[in-house]
């Protein structure tokens, strides 16, 4: 196995995946559900990522070397494993075309508004394409590494300049309107998007020194957290949760009401950079992960072929969804959040966890080989 990654590499994939798209993709649900507490929904669903990476850092652990193809079927035997990977699988083959449509509708709505749609996924494809056809996943970690501080920085940019706007009173009354089930219900959609650690099963195969990837993959996640609580305040103390709440992409918005010194705004574009390249590693991450465990389960030798196999099928199903609403809102919450946060992102890894431990405790011990023999 030729391409490798550095802890650092794991930081800045792991945070890029689960910034952009939390950022953009579930504020507007989180408060709908837990109102101007949403911001307590965010800290949950950070709580419920770190469980996440707990879990799919010690799995992966558990045979260093190997992906989640391999040691599934190490751990639970070749059936059981072959439909933990068939599990998977379904989560990577819909996640792209679902990811690669809201890109194209977001990117029309604020950019290209007459541009066909197709067009804007083909060049993504094509981009994603040779971004893991050439680099692999190694190449994706050396991107992630120059991009990473870049869109932190973006970020942090938009939060300071957003300041002069806050309106603190927004924020009250605490817990009040809410209560701890809004909060929970809130938390759901940002933990899925935040439990993108839950790739760590596939690419630990490729550390340098895998068994120092957990940290970075914590501190991935708390970064993400961290930036996505911040923002969550920033949108409701700029904006209010009644208005912000209606909106689509509430971040976006927020940095449309900058303004500095009097002549220094139209910061719109940050936003949209910051979302595209979370997307572009995002998807060219997936696509990877996505042809190489393919490869892998069913004996392909050269993992690079099934790329073209691959993506001419999400460009395929990307244009299914009629609208925006269906790509997003059917599939958070008919699939990401009942099926996939529970299951392949909880519930798999703490079973392969729990099984692969007991197996090496049933397994005998170098001594115990030695004493038979004599």
């Amino acid at each position: 196995m030729k391409m490798k990654l550095t802890g650092i590499q794991v930081f800045w994939i792991i945070m890029l995946m689960d910034l952009g798209m939390t950022l953009v993709m579930t504020v507007t649900p989180s408060l709908q559900a837990a109102k101007q507490d949403s911001w307590m929904s965010m800290i949950v669903a950070g709580c419920i990522a770190m469980l996440v990476a707990l879990l799919v850092t010690q799995a992966a652990h558990l045979y260093p070397g190997q992906t989640l193809i391999e040691y599934s079927q190490t751990i639970l035997g070749t059936w059981p494993g072959k439909v933990v990977i068939l599990i998977y699988l379904v989560q990577w083959y819909t996640i792209i075309p679902i990811v690669l449509r809201q890109f194209s509708d977001l990117v029309q709505i604020m950019l290209l508004q007459g541009t066909p749609k197709e067009a804007i996924m083909l060049l993504m494809v094509l981009l994603i394409m040779y971004a893991t056809y050439k680099g692999g996943i190694e190449g994706l970690g050396r991107c992630s590494e120059f991009l990473g501080p870049i869109i932190l920085l973006m970020v942090s940019l938009v939060l300071i300049a957003s300041i002069n706007n806050i309106h603190l009173k927004n924020l009250l009354p605490v817990y009040a309107d809410s209560g701890i089930t809004g909060i929970l219900r809130g938390a759901l959609a940002p933990a899925s998007y935040l439990g993108h650690s839950v790739e760590y099963l596939m690419f630990a195969a490729f550390m340098s020194q895998p068994r120092k990837g957990a940290p970075y993959t914590f501190r991935a996640v708390m970064t993400a957290t961290s930036f996505v609580v911040i923002t969550t305040v920033m949108i409701i103390v700029t904006i209010g949760v009644n208005l912000s709440s209606t909106m689509w992409y509430p971040f976006f918005e927020m940095t449309k009401k900058i303004s500095l010194f009097g002549f220094i705004d139209n910061f719109d574009a940050i936003p949209v950079v910051i979302w595209i390249t979370s997307v572009f590693i995002k998807l060219a991450v997936y696509l990877f992960i996505v042809s190489y465990g393919t490869a892998q389960f069913l004996h392909v030798r050269n993992w690079r072929n099934m790329i073209w196999f691959i993506a001419p099928v999400i460009f395929i199903f990307a244009l299914i969804p009629q609208d925006v609403t269906e790509a997003s809102n059917h599939y958070l919450l008919n699939y990401w959040v009942p099926v996939a946060l529970p299951v392949n992102m909880l519930g798999l890894p703490l079973l392969l966890l729990i099984v692969g431990k007991w197996r090496q405790r049933k397994r005998p011990s170098p001594a115990d080989h030695a004493s038979r023999s004599n």
